[in-house]
């Protein structure tokens, strides 16, 4: 939406688009959490645990189904051509986050000590910040920005998405449950190879490293002592403010307006946070 009015976009189709990709979102949470086991979302029941299986199953479907409809309302204020784009886009943006589903659930089963920054980048790139940078892209698309202004856009959500899951992996770990919904350590606990683990058996040493990962594999809770201890969480969040400066530096290129200055207090907020 702030990327629309940044380019004097028809707020209508802004708000069907925004739904379309809301809807979309809760699409592929109510099947990750089939897929995780996972029985609270924000502290409540998951859409599994209180209607079962194969109604969160169809009940994904039908919401993937329905962001497609509403994306192409959204597109009919568009020439033919750039419709069909838009349109094939957002259609092949679900492809790529179950392909970051699919590397997340495959890291579960990979020993830490072979975890890589590499990896872990090219997951959360497509579980994550996809999301975020083609909200930016279609925001900026609909109000027919210019392609190199769409591609700032885009650059900046996917910088957005890459921190934003960053700050996530850190609640996960050391978030209070009471605000997070999720008990402390839960991706100790679910075997997730986040970036605040992956840094803390990096630079833990000796003794330390060795009782780490005992506790990882194990995945024991009380493993988030030590990933604090060794500088896991700091680490992670000195990246995170490079890719915050990095999605900042996109919108130096875009229109000095109202919606730029949002976009700086998103940009923020989304970073420093408790849920």
């Amino acid at each position: 939406m702030a990327f629309n009015r940044m380019f004097g976009g028809d707020r209508e189709s802004a708000v069907r688009a925004a739904a379309s990709i809301e809807m979309l979102h809760n699409f592929t949470l109510i099947h990750d959490d089939i897929m995780d086991k996972d029985e609270t979302r924000h502290g409540v029941p998951t859409t599994h645990v209180k209607f079962g299986d194969a109604i969160a199953i169809l009940a994904g479907d039908v919401l993937q189904s329905e962001s497609q409809m509403e994306m192409a309302r959204a597109a009919q204020v568009l020439p033919s051509q750039k419709a069909r784009h838009l349109l094939g886009v957002h259609a092949h943006i679900s492809t790529e986050i179950a392909k970051g589903q699919t590397m997340d659930m495959q890291f579960e089963g990979m020993r830490y000590e072979a975890f890589t920054p590499k990896l872990y980048f090219s997951m959360i790139r497509l579980k994550t910040a996809i999301l975020f940078s083609h909200s930016c892209w279609v925001g900026a698309y609909l109000a027919g920005a210019q392609a190199r202004s769409a591609k700032a856009a885009a650059a900046f959500g996917m910088d957005l998405g890459m921190a934003f899951q960053m700050a996530d992996d850190i609640l996960g770990l050391v978030g209070d449950p009471s605000v997070t919904g999720k008990p402390v350590g839960s991706d100790v606990r679910n075997g997730k190879k986040t970036m605040p683990i992956l840094l803390a058996v990096r630079n833990a040493r000796g003794q330390e490293r060795e009782k780490l990962l005992s506790l990882l594999e194990k995945r024991d809770p009380s493993a988030t002592d030590i990933i604090v201890k060794a500088g896991g969480i700091d680490a992670t969040r000195d990246l995170m403010e490079r890719y915050r400066l990095r999605a900042e530096s996109q919108l130096s290129s875009l229109p000095d307006n109202g919606a730029r200055e949002e976009l700086k207090e998103l940009l923020y907020s989304s970073l420093v946070r408790e849920k």
